[in-house]
């Protein structure tokens, strides 16, 4: 029984496997990373490897080895984003400092469909492109919905703003205002970017859509996309299978 545990910057999310079956254990908000890691379930037939991807920082990574080392019995292992793995080079100056998340999701997107685009809808929204011969060509990083919405309403009294499906229409009261605004904005940021780099890589090249917020958006968006919800976790298992 393996233990993958993808973690961001707020929350983490898990997958247990066990031969053949899958336990997709979904994901746990919080930044109490001791209390999070005591939610992962289903490693009652006990846990032979353990493997991690975390964009938290060293210090939360410190902690949630040793929350993971006490809940499994083993130390787990720290996957970190390289200058060149599984096909894929990176174009940062220094490697290291690429979110692992968004390297893993280029691995797997290279691996599995070669050229693509990675949309990821978290906390922020990132968009990355990784070219046939496996280049990773650069992103964009600009806030996701939750951070823009923090932002717009945190000195803005009496506005209540519920989530709901991507609807670009003009709003009808001021939630629905600041809710259809910023689902407008974000869909339209993404669909530029698509379709500039689908003119340098290639118009039929994959789209991978991710992130807690991809549902939000996903309606809205008039290109062909596919929906990866566990994109990280796919590819930190493909790695982890290599690595071990």
């Amino acid at each position: 029984m393996r233990l993958f545990v993808d973690v961001g910057n707020t929350a983490l999310k898990w997958r247990v496997r066990d031969g053949d079956d899958t336990v997709q254990g979904g994901c746990r908000h919080g930044r109490r990373w001791e209390d999070v890691v005591e939610t992962i379930e289903g490693l009652e037939a006990g846990c032979e490897a353990v493997w991690v991807a975390s964009v938290a920082g060293a210090d939360s990574d410190a902690v949630i080895a040793a929350a993971l080392a006490r809940k499994t019995g083993v130390q787990p292992s720290f996957y970190y984003s390289q200058p060149e793995d599984f096909g894929v080079s990176s174009c940062y100056p220094e490697p290291r400092r690429l979110g692992v998340d968004r390297w893993v999701a280029m691995v797997e997107c290279f691996q599995k469909y070669g050229a693509g685009i990675i949309v990821d809808c978290g906390s922020a929204l990132t968009i990355d492109a990784v070219d046939a011969k496996g280049q990773f060509l650069g992103g964009y990083i600009v806030p996701g919905l939750g951070m823009l919405r923090g932002a717009l309403l945190r000195d803005t009294a009496d506005v209540h703003v519920e989530a709901g499906a991507a609807r670009l229409g003009l709003g009808q009261s001021t939630g629905e205002c600041v809710h259809n605004g910023l689902l407008r904005m974000s869909v339209a940021f993404v669909t530029e970017v698509v379709l500039e780099l689908r003119q340098v890589l290639d118009d039929t090249c994959k789209v991978l859509v991710t992130g807690g917020d991809a549902p939000a958006l996903l309606e809205a968006f008039a290109f062909d996309y596919t929906h990866v919800p566990d994109l990280v976790l796919d590819g930190l298992e493909r790695i982890a299978a290599e690595k071990k």
